[in-house]
């Protein structure tokens, strides 16, 4: 009797099941449970053992163990064990051959038909590397498929669901969380939205909070262990497994005793399952977080399901169905055995995949991806063709660690465990988004870039028209200090130029006391000095594919434009009807000034590099009325207001803050301004109404977005000529360069789309449908995501620069404009022109 299999490679455990033509059933892999570890250990002769096998020898050598290295897939650095390098797909290859070894050995024969589960959120680089897991180990027609879809087969197979009925699956395993909507078809399932995951979260990080809890209770007596003594390595890995058994008691018992045996020390430590919930509280609502957002991509209301399905080993834990069924007000199912409801599932598909035609479709595989037999290409259910596997060669212990060709999405990237943390203070598992405290200096990341840097100087280019050159006088200065190296004192003492330096700075010291003490320096600020101060030391966060929502914030009327200071204090907020500009704390999320503009209504704001001035687009809707205001940071006044030709709308100022370009919607020009004098100095002809204009990051280039001419227009800065033209889609209307890519982007306002230009070549290299009348458009600092304001359907749409694809649509207020970005890349302002206040986006983690 022929049968079909499932299997669930788990961060933590592995599970498979079996599908007969009449029952699916669990296999036992482990010697007395059904799952068991995804763990591997390195023996002295080379070989690579598994499961429990491997568990058992993690006491003795845990140099040479690896656990939860599913995290690290995409990861270019490999798991050592032993001191040997391994590539993850390799560790996961060698797990899942012992696997089909055993099945196949119990049933006597190879299976019809194999299924694998991964994450809902692996993008193609994730999914690309798992493919050759099966290939590695002659599994050639193996599906995929993901594991929310293979949950919802499971729970469609046991209990009766329609056609169209709605459920969210919230996975919580061992070692990530996984939030996705699916709705029934007639042909399977479908994924609604965004599926939304964290990827350092999971059941590993609650025993980590436990051991940390018996460290915080004990004195810090794991933190004074010495770690050279094989004794305690012993007893570490020991107590590591039994922080795993007291996280299950607790599950079912409301206290549990943790033995805690150390080199000359033996304590119990008592836990209670206050004492846990305590610890896990917080991360379990950077879940719900993840699954509300999820939702909310999808379009749909929490009372929309018809049920929430809870899979994953840590969805035991009591305190999830509480705080999931408070949050949502749903019926929460749990499965009998929810560490093998995805197995299961897997093993259903496998099933009705064994009996399908190729390359017909197969119901419930809404996902499937894969080689199959005869060189058919299987479809998910979305239309996207399986990307081909690549051959893998068998895997040989290599000297230096191996070399990745494409790395992976940030968003895919590993992040580095939390540090252990006391029972009072926060758990070390916060959500994604969550910014540090102010007070707090995170370092900058040292890791490499996931995203290999192509920002090359564009080579010159012939000019489309004659100009006049800029005076000699624009070149931008040398402002590099000169090199020179220290003067080295003679031996035995300090040089006369030393003692100088010490005595002059001795004085100056001296009179700056006095002068405290005598009151010659004021103590106050400017009203606004922090617009124009130094900036924050800047700790770029990573943006996220699916920003979280925030508060709202009531900034006036009419807010229809934001600009933040260079250095991300202050954020400026041209209220058009009002006649005002708005200023917002960033720090508070609060309205600290109102500017009145008497000229007229502030339209757009464009900051000066150094942040002491912000030039406002003023016009009015009579087109009678067309200026540029100069509005002082300092004082918060418009100090001068500079007339120009016809409506000006998105200035910029070229990098040595010299110079402002002004395009003039009605009468197809760009005026340059001198900062310095604040008069028009010349005037560029480009296509019909510039909408908008923006510098390449070396400032060598400027580009408009020619609204009627459909046009994009590339000038050269050094002569002012036109020198390209970009056909991009209907009525562009903003555009954005990218801070580390040589990549434009604009928004076609009439089109409903965003166009990506490759500045290299100024070619258009993907147009991308986003909402109703995209209006404004915004890179996160890192260039990894851009934000578009959608004005028509009141939603923000969320592009990937690394593969041109919408990662989330955001509902905001009503009339999204514009997407101001903070330059640490944490938070986003949203203006919402009719509904009087600013849309907070946690964009970045």
């Amino acid at each position: 009797m022929g049968y079909s299999l499932g299997v669930d490679l788990g961060t933590t455990f592995v599970a498979a099941a079996v599908a007969y033509p009449t029952r699916v059933e669990t296999f036992t892999l482990g010697d007395r449970t059904v799952v068991t570890p995804t763990v591997v250990y390195l023996r002295e002769d080379g070989v690579i053992v598994t499961s429990e096998a491997a568990s058992r020898r993690s006491v003795s050598n845990p140099d040479r163990v690896g656990r939860e290295f599913k995290r690290r897939i995409g990861d270019p650095t490999p798991v050592m064990l032993g001191g040997t390098p391994h590539a993850v797909t390799d560790l996961l290859a060698a797990v899942l051959r012992d696997v089909l070894t055993r099945v196949t050995q119990t049933e006597g024969q190879q299976p019809e038909r194999v299924v694998l589960t991964h994450p809902a959120n692996w993008g193609p680089f994730r999914r690309g590397l798992f493919e050759q897991v099966p290939t590695s180990v002659g599994l050639d027609d193996a599906l995929m498929t993901t594991e929310p879809e293979a949950a919802a087969a499971h729970y469609a197979a046991t209990r009766d669901l329609e056609e169209d009925e709605i459920v969210a699956v919230y996975d919580l395993g061992g070692g990530t969380f996984d939030a996705t909507v699916l709705r029934k078809r007639a042909d399977g399932v479908e994924i609604l939205g965004n599926p939304e995951g964290i990827e350092r979260l999971g059941g590993v990080d609650f025993d980590e909070a436990i051991l940390s809890f018996v460290n915080y209770t004990s004195g810090g007596a794991l933190t004074e262990l010495d770690m050279r003594d094989p004794q305690t390595v012993t007893a570490l890995a020991r107590l590591r497994q039994d922080c795993v058994l007291a996280k299950e008691a607790l599950s079912i018992d409301d206290e549990t005793i943790l033995p805690l045996f150390l080199p000359g020390q033996h304590v119990n430590v008592p836990i209670t399952r206050a004492d846990f919930e305590g610890m896990v509280r917080a991360p379990i609502e950077s879940t719900i977080q993840a699954l509300s957002r999820t939702l909310r991509s999808a379009g749909v209301a929490p009372e929309d399901l018809s049920a929430v399905l809870l899979v994953g080993g840590s969805s035991r834990i009591p305190l999830v169905a509480e705080m999931v069924s408070a949050a949502l007000g749903r019926p929460i199912m749990v499965d009998t055995h929810p560490k093998y409801a995805v197995a299961l599932g897997a093993a259903t598909l496998a099933r009705v995949a064994a009996r399908a035609p190729w390359p017909a479709a197969i119901p419930g595989l809404g996902q499937v991806t894969g080689p199959v037999p005869n060189g058919h290409s299987p479809r998910n259910g979305r239309g996207r063709s399986a990307a081909p596997v690549p051959a893998v060669k068998p895997p040989a212990p290599a000297p230096t660690p191996p070399r990745v060709e494409s790395p992976p999405p940030e968003s895919q990237r590993t992040e580095p465990p939390a540090p252990p943390f006391p029972p009072a203070a926060r758990p070390p598992m916060p959500p994604p988004t969550s910014a540090p405290p102010a007070s707090v200096q995170t370092p900058p990341a040292t890791s490499v870039p996931t995203t290999p840097s192509r920002t090359t100087a564009a080579a010159p280019e012939p000019a489309m028209a004659s100009a006049p050159a800029r005076p000699a006088a624009y070149q931008l200065p040398d402002v590099r200090p000169p090199s020179s190296a220290p003067t080295q004192p003679p031996s035995g003492g300090l040089s006369r130029r030393t003692v100088a330096i010490v005595v002059a700075a001795v004085i100056v010291l001296g009179l700056a006391l006095a002068g405290l003490a005598l009151g010659w320096f004021g103590t106050s600020e400017p009203a606004n000095s922090a617009a124009s101060g130094p900036a924050r030391p800047v700790v770029r966060k990573v943006s996220v594919p699916v920003p979280s929502l925030g508060s709202a914030i009531p900034v006036g009327a009419t807010p229809g434009f934001a600009a933040v200071s260079p250095n991300g204090r202050q954020l400026y907020i041209a209220n058009r009807g009002a006649k005002v500009v708005t200023v917002v704390d960033t720090s508070v999320n609060q309205v600290t000034a109102t500017i009145s503009v008497d000229a007229g209504p502030p339209q757009f704001l464009t900051f000066a590099p150094d942040g002491k001035r912000v030039y406002v687009s003023i016009f009015n809707p009579e087109r009678t009325l067309a200026a540029i205001g100069v509005l002082d940071t300092t004082s918060n006044n418009v100090v001068a207001t500079i007339p120009v030709r016809t409506r000006p709308f998105v200035a910029a100022v070229t990098k040595d803050g010299r110079y402002l370009y002004v395009p003039n919607h009605d009468s197809g020009t760009i005026s340059v301004i001198d900062t310095g004098s604040l008069a028009v100095i010349r005037e560029i002809k480009v296509a019909a109404n510039p909408h908008w204009i923006s510098f390449s990051n070396d400032g060598t280039r400027a580009y408009t977005a020619n609204h009627e001419s459909n046009l994009i227009s590339v000038l050269d800065v050094a002569t002012d000529a036109v020198i390209a033209q970009v056909p991009v889609g209907i009525s562009p209307h903003a555009l954005a360069v990218n801070p580390q890519r040589p990549l434009l982007a604009n928004v076609n306002y009439d089109g409903g789309s965003v166009s990506f230009i490759d500045t290299n070549t100024n070619k258009v290299t993907a147009t991308v449908p986003v909402g109703k009348n995209p209006q404004q458009i915004s890179w996160a600092p890192d260039g990894r995501y851009a934000y578009v304001a959608c004005v028509g359907d009141g939603t923000v749409s969320v592009i990937s620069a690394d593969d041109a694809r919408v990662t989330a649509t955001i509902p905001t207020g009503r009339s999204p404009t514009s997407v101001a970005v903070l330059p640490d890349g944490g938070t986003a302002y949203v203006t919402n022109l009719d509904g009087g206040t600013l849309t907070v986006l946690n964009v970045g983690g």
